[in-house]
């Protein structure tokens, strides 16, 4: 009798779990970042510090846990197994009362395989239902999920521009004979110039001596000339000579 109980199918246990809304970690400023790492961790700060999603639907799918039992309770399926239960424990009684009173068990008062069969299709339908109000009792957010992807690539990124902007700072530190202070290079490049793209800059130095310079180090060492100074123009980045 043990055996047929053993071979039934199992039904998957009722679960459920609300959503919660992720908190992030503000990102610290250090004083060694430069203007353009501050300017991106001032703006992660203010996406992520203040993130907020609405899961009231998911979350009434969650409270709904005690109807969804009451209602599996009451299906066809259910009711199927639950007599097949207490045809089982009645086959229990049956042997252990003939079993008492010293008769031999006669195997014919085992559940019937049709019954048995009966049994097996309804929790096969039952497991199907359990598993259909788990995934509604369970639920993801692809807003919530998306927003821990993108902080999380927002933090590496943050840590690769601190590397690079070390490693920059570094080769630019480093004295070579060939290397001309920046003033030699504007005027060598743009002799006559008095307006030109800081972008442009950028690509000659990268050419002439095989360094990408950032805008910030760049704009740094251009000021420092006292010759040449830069602006904004419509979000494009000028150097002007004085």
């Amino acid at each position: 009798m043990q055996d047929i109980i053993d071979h039934l199918p199992k039904l998957p246990e009722i679960q459920q779990q609300k959503l919660t809304i992720p908190e992030f970690d503000e990102i610290e400023v250090k004083a060694t970042d430069s203007v353009e790492i501050k300017k991106f961790i001032r703006k992660v700060n203010y996406e992520f510090l203040g993130f907020h999603c609405n899961h009231k639907v998911m979350d009434k799918d969650c409270d709904m846990v005690y109807k969804n039992v009451s209602d599996l309770y009451k299906t066809r399926e259910f009711k199927t197994y639950d007599n097949f239960v207490s045809l089982v424990a009645e086959c229990v009684w049956q042997i252990r009362d003939k079993d008492r009173r010293g008769k031999v068990w006669n195997e014919q008062i085992k559940p019937a395989a049709f019954e048995l069969k009966k049994t097996i299709d309804a929790l096969v339908v039952l497991a199907g239902k359990v598993s259909e109000y788990n995934a509604k009792m369970n639920p993801q957010c692809s807003k919530c999920k998306a927003a821990i992807r993108k902080y999380n690539y927002s933090v590496k990124e943050i840590e690769r521009m601190r590397n690079d902007y070390a490693d920059l700072k570094k080769e630019a530190e480093k004295p070579a004979e060939d290397k001309m202070d920046m003033l030699e290079f504007l005027n060598k490049n743009y002799p006559t110039a008095d307006d030109f793209l800081l972008s442009d800059v950028k690509k000659k130095y990268k050419e002439t001596f095989g360094i990408v310079k950032t805008f910030d180090i760049l704009t740094e060492e251009i000021e420092a000339t006292k010759l040449f100074r830069i602006s904004n123009i419509h979000r494009t980045i000028h150097v002007k000579r004085l």
